[in-house]
């Protein structure tokens, strides 16, 4: 066995553990509070803005196949992820809160993402569902895998609020292989992986993309030339946070895709390591400089 199927083998076989921590956020946060840059700022807003919706979705995509799993391991780590995913949605929901005291409108933007959602899960086969979430399980790692390598992008944040952002970049690493082995183990079909990453990706971008537009108006800047030129540089440009992921994001679609081919397990594993270590109050400290 090779050394790619060696760090597969190893890190599928890890335990999902639900660590359900809280982050003392301030409503003194500020409005950029990611180094005092509005894009930055609007880029992790957006995805907070969407991430309750999406984490609801995912838990309901594993669902019907849970009590049915016949590996014992599978099982424990479905229930891990979904405990983590449940522990995400509510620290969202938290940040979602200071965003309302800064003037925005996430209650409406929830209620229109959980209308969506339930829609497209109504519509979906339960394989389609589960490659939906598969796809965002993948876009998801691949966006962490980039914040916990470069701290560049939470450098300036608050600690409580860079601490909040690398946990849920971990944990997102520690499972991103539990829906694919699922989804194996029921027999998921290739064609329905690349449709439901195509799909996903459709419905994720167009959906951030109200978000940022929604943050954008509130702040009066959406008819800015300047604020939409720095976007496209933050984004595609030098910093690149979406140039970056594109290579990692179309190695999904290879045939012998696997979570694990992308042996990133050394991101967290100074984590998991020390949590059980670390009084919960001294974990926002380690996190935040993570």
């Amino acid at each position: 066995m090779n050394q790619k199927s060696n760090a597969t083998e190893q890190s599928s076989t890890q335990q999902i553990e639900v660590r359900r921590l809280r982050f003392g956020l301030s409503y003194e946060l500020p409005k950029y509070w990611n180094n005092g840059d509005d894009v930055r700022t609007y880029i992790f807003n957006a995805i907070a803005l969407l991430a309750p919706a999406f984490e609801r979705l995912a838990i309901t995509s594993v669902l019907p196949y849970k009590e049915d799993i016949q590996d014992p391991l599978l099982k424990e780590q479905v229930q891990g992820f979904i405990g983590q995913e449940s522990a995400h949605g509510s620290e969202f929901i938290r940040m979602q809160c200071l965003l309302k005291n800064q003037g925005y409108n996430p209650k409406q933007i929830e209620k229109l993402n959980i209308d969506k959602f339930k829609v497209l899960a109504q519509k979906f086969s339960p394989e389609m569902h589960l490659s939906f979430t598969l796809a965002a399980e993948h876009v998801t790692a691949v966006i962490s895998d980039l914040l916990l390598t470069e701290k560049n992008w939470l450098s300036g944040a608050p600690k409580e609020m860079a601490a909040l952002w690398r946990w849920h970049a971990i944990e997102e690493i520690d499972h991103k292989a539990v829906v694919f082995d699922l989804y194996k183990a029921v027999g998921g079909s290739y064609w329905i992986r690349v449709k439901g990453m195509l799909l996903m990706t459709f419905v994720l971008w167009m959906y951030l993309t109200r978000n940022y537009v929604h943050l954008a108006k509130t702040d009066k800047k959406l008819l800015s030339p300047k604020f939409w030129l720095k976007t496209v540089w933050i984004l595609w440009g030098g910093p690149g946070f979406m140039r970056k992921q594109l290579m990692p994001y179309l190695s999904y679609f290879m045939p012998n895709f696997h979570p694990w081919r992308k042996d990133n397990y050394h991101l967290i594993k100074r984590f998991k390591e020390a949590y059980a270590e670390l009084p919960k109050l001294k974990i926002v400290d380690f996190l935040s400089d993570y």
